[in-house]
């Protein structure tokens, strides 16, 4: 996986990069200041631009971006947040050279409101280089005000390093941050940048390289994002002598009058996936159009007296008698909240031995831990915050502390949403796919069928999380490029979109057994 930094890891790797090697702050700057430069001319040409520089080394990068943008034929405007005549060290080094080559500075402090959206207005593009990730809490004074009259105006939109307002440790955001459409980062990627809120500051990330090998100065990650290679490595190979036993066995528990169709999106992503067997145990009043929708499915009706949600009695027991089989299960999709459901949930969490995955309604009766180290849950951020007692804006606000308060009590934890967050109480990463197309009825039951194939394969929690999160996003992403378009697409579409997201990572592992197989063959008839 990829790792991930905090401000403080950054910070101690600049340390050593100068202590250790020699190479001066200056050094370091002018190298981020050229490499981004170098991103810019080649993604947007010769266009004007406006720079906000602050007063730290981040001003001082973009100081440098300044001066080799106006070399190269830009036309280029720099606001400082502050006087000249207060800008000091490296920054006022740059600032004289700048200005030695007709560069023109501007000092924010005489700029008012107005005038700073005519200026804004003027040029194509803007650069933030305001906070560095250094900064901590809310923007104050200058770079405050300035960040603040920056709701118009300026595109395309760069950060350097972090957007100034976004917490490069955590992704907790203040309500002036900069929204960029392209963040051009030094060294090595923050957390702040693919984790939300902060990751929809960040827009498209480029590493920007600094002068010095990463691994030289750079230690493990403080967190990890989770890749296509990681897919790659992680999906089960298909053998040329698989049987549908050999490929998993998935459960899917759920379903009432109110939502049908739940378990029946969970049951077609398992098998989109690669399921060997998917089982739906589930009402009455569902069997019948779960058989027609989905016939390669196993029905099992749970229903006694009411035939609109599950019987307890038939419940556990036919789960009593899959589990014997080895069957990972997949509870709640659809499930309702009445106090058969509760029962249920609780049989659960002291009976159920295999690897199971709870989503949906099983989260609103979870009592605790379950099976620690074969469990998934899978919350979207209501139902995390019911689970820690939160709001679920606060959950929004804190999604990677929420997801480690909710892995200490629960276990393994996907936090769902945009670059879906994986906690497992030791580690924690992110998908680094993601799509709005997934805000659908009907999602989140498709990545729990993915998630409960993947647990069947005896994928750990926390990879299998990770993998059905890359997956399900991937196969969203795809399809909206299919059809032009991430509004109006059904849950069912993605879950369809499945086989052709997995033929893109194990093509041509996808066949490699079956053909050189084949290929023997050819040649000892011919």
């Amino acid at each position: 996986m990829i790792p991930f930094y905090s401000a403080a890891s950054v910070s101690t790797a600049d340390r050593a990069a100068v202590e250790d090697f020699g190479l001066t702050p200056e050094i370091l700057m002018e190298s981020a200041g050229r490499g981004a430069a170098e991103v810019l001319l080649r993604l947007y040409g010769k266009i004007g631009w406006t720079l906000l520089c602050g007063t730290g080394r981040n001003g001082g990068d973009g100081l440098v971006l300044a001066r080799h943008l106006l070399v190269a034929g830009c036309e280029v405007t720099v606001v400082l947040a502050t006087e000249k005549a207060k800008v000091r060290g490296e920054n006022a080094l740059f600032l004289r050279a700048f200005e030695s080559l007709g560069g023109k500075v501007l000092e924010s402090p005489r700029i008012d409101g107005d005038n700073f959206q005519r200026l804004a207005g003027t040029h194509t593009g803007i650069v933030d280089a305001l906070l560095g990730t250094g900064a901590a809490g809310q923007p104050r004074g200058e770079c405050g005000r300035i960040l603040s009259l920056l709701a118009l105006g300026g595109e395309p939109r760069v950060a350097l390093d972090i957007p100034s307002g976004v917490d490069p440790s955590t992704g907790e955001t203040w309500p002036t941050a900069f929204r960029a459409d392209l963040t051009l980062t030094f060294l090595a990627p923050k957390i702040g940048l693919r984790v939300m809120p902060g990751a929809a500051c960040a827009g498209r990330v480029e590493i920007i390289p600094i002068g010095v090998t990463p691994a030289k100065v750079l230690h493990a990650g403080d967190a990890e994002g989770y890749a296509r290679e990681d897919a790659e490595n992680d999906w089960p190979l298909p053998a040329f002598d698989d049987n549908k036993g050999k490929k998993g066995t998935v459960i899917i528990l759920g379903g009432c009058k109110r939502y049908r169709g739940a378990p029946l999106l969970a049951a077609r992503a398992a098998l989109r996936a690669g399921a060997g067997l998917v089982v739906l145990v589930v009402p009455e009043c569902i069997a019948k159009t779960v058989t027609l929708s989905l016939p390669e499915a196993i029905i099992a009706p749970a229903s006694s007296a009411n035939p609109q949600e599950l019987d307890y009695e038939t419940a556990t027991r036919q789960l009593g008698e899959w589990s014997n089989k080895g069957a990972t299960l997949v509870a709640g999709p659809g499930l309702g909240r009445s106090d058969t459901s509760a029962e249920i949930v609780r049989w659960i969490s002291h009976e159920w031995t295999n690897p199971v995955v709870l989503d949906g309604d099983a989260l609103f009766f979870l009592p605790g831990r379950v099976k620690a180290g074969l469990s998934l849950i899978t919350p979207h951020e209501g139902e995390a915050a019911r689970l820690v007692g939160k709001t679920a804006r606060r959950v929004s606000a804190f999604r990677l502390k929420s997801v480690s308060e909710i892995s200490a009590i629960y276990g393994p934890t996907l936090l769902k949403g945009p670059f879906s967050l994986c906690c497992d109480g030791k580690r924690t990463a992110f998908s680094l796919e993601s799509s709005p197309a997934l805000a659908v009825p009907g999602s989140g039951d498709v990545l729990a069928g993915i998630a409960g194939m993947l647990l069947s394969r005896k994928l750990s929690p926390y990879r299998g999380g990770l993998a059905a999160a890359w997956i399900h996003a991937r196969a969203a992403r795809r399809l909206s490029l299919e059809k032009g378009s991430e509004v109006g697409l059904l849950a069912t579409e993605v879950a369809d979109a499945i086989p052709g997201v997995i033929g893109e990572l194990l093509s041509p592992g996808l066949s490699r057994e079956a053909m050189d197989s084949l290929s023997s063959l050819s040649r000892r008839e011919g």
